[in-house]
């Protein structure tokens, strides 16, 4: 005999889903915030309507049927079909809007932003390469919804959430090696011209980033810090790999660089920067955000292992 779907059979699928997936109609009710006398009675009445059990009902505890088995895992399949294109579908038609620094998304995010705009269609991206400081009533004026950023600062007034951690690795080019083979092997950087990011952050003291290496590593090289500077950190990387000199360059930045042979960490040492990065955003019920956030710690979790095995963890060092 066919079964007739109409409201009061779907109500009472929904709560066999809870029900088949906690084995208990206790749990299931907790889980729907209806009574468990409710639940139960809602099983019994799909139960007779049916005209097969569904459960087998123990003294502690409950048990599929072959046929409740069969039943859960479409009901289980429909409603999370279900749930997801009711969420895709009230996600706001407009593109999401990301502030992120120049470097870290050219050499970081854009190679990964074409696997987010595959599994996640109806979020389209609009990208902006920006590194100016940011703070709520900026982002409203920028209408910025979410921000990734690289600085040692605090903030208030917005959502941050820390990303990831960062290392600073020395690099240059084989090439370049070949032609100061004090460097190469490590025991002078005499003759080396160092390349340095400018303002890795707002307010950061100059040369900080070769300063934090050298006082951890090398300190009795601090004097010759010099060198010729650069507004980002994307043009210090791109001078080495024209072997003018020695980069200092963060991880997530030189990664990929340093796994093709393009570039080689210098002194096989990695010290923890000073700053992180921070994703920023101002309104906690955006979906959109949400997804991308979501997509986007997956993503720095996955690097920061491939990160430990490209570098080894005795050569991670903290300051």
């Amino acid at each position: 005999m066919l079964t007739k779907i109409d409201a009061s059979l779907l109500g009472a699928l929904r709560c066999f889903e809870a029900a088949g997936r906690h084995l208990s109609f206790t749990r299931a009710a907790e889980s729907l915030s209806l009574s468990q006398s409710a639940v139960s009675q809602q099983m019994r009445h799909l139960e007779d309507r049916l005209g097969y059990p569904l459960f087998v009902r123990q003294a502690r505890s409950l048990k599929l049927t072959r046929e409740g088995a069969a039943l859960l895992e479409t009901t289980a399949r429909a409603l999370n079909d279900i749930g997801q294109t009711l969420q895709r579908l009230a996600l706001p038609a407009a593109p999401l809007q990301v502030s992120c620094l120049p470097s870290f998304a050219l050499q970081w995010l854009m190679p990964r932003l074409g696997t987010f705009m595959q599994q996640h269609e109806e979020v389209p991206v609009r990208l902006m390469a920006e590194f100016q400081a940011l703070d709520r009533l900026s982002m409203e004026a920028a209408d910025i919804d979410i921000a990734i950023r690289y600085d040692a600062a605090r903030y208030r007034r917005l959502q941050a959430e820390i990303l990831m951690d960062e290392y600073l690795v020395p690099v240059a080019t084989p090439e370049y090696l070949a032609l100061h083979p004090k460097l190469a092997a490590g025991v002078s950087l005499d003759g080396a011209v160092l390349l340095h990011d400018a303002a890795p952050w707002s307010g950061a003291e100059p040369f900080c980033e070769w300063r934090t290496w050298l006082e951890a590593v090398h300190p009795e090289w601090l004097a010759q810090i010099d060198g010729p500077q650069f507004n980002f950190s994307s043009l210090a990387i791109s001078a080495a790999l024209s072997h003018q000199g020695v980069a200092m360059g963060r991880a997530a930045l030189v990664h990929d660089e340093i796994r093709s042979g393009r570039l080689v960490n210098v002194f096989g040492r990695a010290v923890r920067a000073p700053a992180r990065y921070v994703l920023l955003s101002q309104r906690s019920g955006d979906r959109r955000a949400g997804v991308f956030a979501a997509w986007l710690k997956q993503e720095c979790e996955r690097f920061v292992k491939t990160r430990s095995l490209l570098f080894g963890r005795a050569r991670l060092s903290s300051r």
